[in-house]
């Protein structure tokens, strides 16, 4: 007689799924979510609450912040989608990038919907913003040409509004409620931003950079505006991990430079405006090809030229010249393409040629000049009637006395029938 095996049994579980929120039965020890959806839908919020934490703590939400105060509603984020909030991050950055970071404040995001306007808000959209001179865009002021993105001051929704005096927090919980924590966390993916590795990183710095150090000051000032990569470098350089000749490095960025960026950019919401980057280009190849005809090639980019020119100290100035910046910006603010090529042709037409080409060196040959020989007729007083002869007289030898002679100057100038009425020479 054999032994029969005992029969055994897990023991069975009926957890709560923490995502779905039901109770389950399983025998696994390990499960924790009901089926494969379920987790799959919890690792995508937890990552996606990941991202939303780290554009709270952003630069960049906190200038979206002051935006939608300064609007006085949330509504000037309408319409955006997680590739619109990145490529308005990319603009943010390019103003950044401007500015040096800090070092000066030479450039905005302007409005093409001025976001004060009387009866119309601009939105705070790629689609209604480039960067722009800060001279010409508070010059600009509420005018409207046209494009742009807007909504009607009329049919703002009071729910939307934001009273003054709200705190910074609060505002960025009521964006992140009205453009959605889905958009945000794209958005935030798509454009790279880390925000809770800089906001470590700029506690750790506030609280070992000396402000009596002047070196240490200066870099106390910028932390705001340097980006994660040089917040850690500068971490290792106060550690004494690094050489202690941390530098801000920073690119200076021409005005044409800039509208240029902007003209490419709303390109592609304006497809009128690639005549306008066509116009440009060719007003600038016309330069280059004239002044860089060894070097130049009809693939060179706009910002490729600019630079090139630039390198000119003589075209410099031309570039910068205040006519094309201004056709440029209100173009892009709204006015029609043909308002720029008259301005363009001019502009290529005045500036041709306006780096000079130092022609090759060549030796100066000074030519020497033979003396000049005055040659006098010395006429006898005898009148001429008395005295008439042939000219085939004169060719067969008669009258010799008649015969033209050289003469020093001085002595034809006393036999001149008018010596005598005149003072004499200097040299006499």
């Amino acid at each position: 007689m054999t032994n029969a095996t005992p029969a055994t049994h897990k023991a069975e579980r009926r957890p709560r799924c923490p995502h779905c929120r039901k109770q389950f039965r399983t025998s696994s020890t390990k499960a924790i979510f009901c089926t494969r959806i379920c987790k799959d839908r919890a690792t995508a919020a937890k990552k996606r609450t990941a991202y939303v934490a780290k554009a709270t703590d952003s630069a960049f939400m906190q200038t979206l912040a002051f935006e939608a105060s300064r609007a006085g509603t949330y509504e000037i984020f309408t319409f955006h989608t997680p590739e619109s909030l990145a490529e308005l991050y990319g603009l943010y950055v390019l103003k950044q990038r401007a500015n040096r970071f800090g070092d000066a404040k030479d450039y905005e995001l302007s409005h093409i919907a001025p976001s004060q306007g009387h009866d119309i808000v601009g939105l705070y959209h790629p689609q209604n913003l480039i960067v722009a001179p800060k001279a010409m865009n508070r010059s600009h002021g509420n005018q409207h040409f046209g494009h742009g993105l807007s909504i009607d001051r009329n049919k703002l929704k009071p729910r939307y509004m934001i009273e003054k005096g709200t705190p910074q927090a609060d505002i960025i919980k009521g964006i992140i409620q009205f453009i959605g924590p889905d958009v945000i966390a794209q958005a935030t993916k798509l454009a790279g931003i880390q925000p809770r590795r800089r906001v470590a990183m700029l506690s750790w710095l506030r609280e070992h950079l000396n402000p009596l150090n002047p070196q240490h000051r200066d870099w106390l000032d910028n932390l705001d505006t340097m980006q994660t990569k040089a917040l850690t470098a500068l971490k290792a350089v106060v550690q004494g991990k690094e050489a202690s000749d941390f530098k801000i490095t920073t690119r200076a960025y021409t005005q044409l430079e800039v509208l240029l960026l902007g003209l490419e950019q709303q390109a592609q919401y304006r497809p009128e405006l690639i005549e306008a980057k066509d116009a440009v280009y060719a007003a600038l190849s016309h330069l280059i090809s004239e002044n860089f005809s060894s070097e130049w090639k009809p693939y060179w980019s706009l910002i490729q030229m600019i630079e090139a020119l630039n390198s000119q100290p003589s075209m410099r100035a031309h570039l910068a010249a205040p006519e094309l910046l201004q056709a440029l910006f209100d173009v892009l603010h709204g006015k029609d393409v043909d308002a720029i090529r008259p301005v363009l042709e001019a502009f290529a037409e005045r500036h041709s040629g306006a780096v000079e080409r130092i022609p090759p060196y060549k030796p100066i040959v000074f030519k020497a000049q033979r003396p000049v020989r005055v040659v006098a007729t010395v006429q006898s007083p005898v009148s001429v009637a008395a005295d008439a002869r042939s000219f085939a007289d004169c060719l067969d030898g008669e009258g010799q006395d008649d015969v033209p002679a050289f003469l020093p100057l001085s002595e034809l100038y006393q036999m001149a029938p008018l010596a005598n009425q005149v003072e004499p020479l200097p040299w006499d």
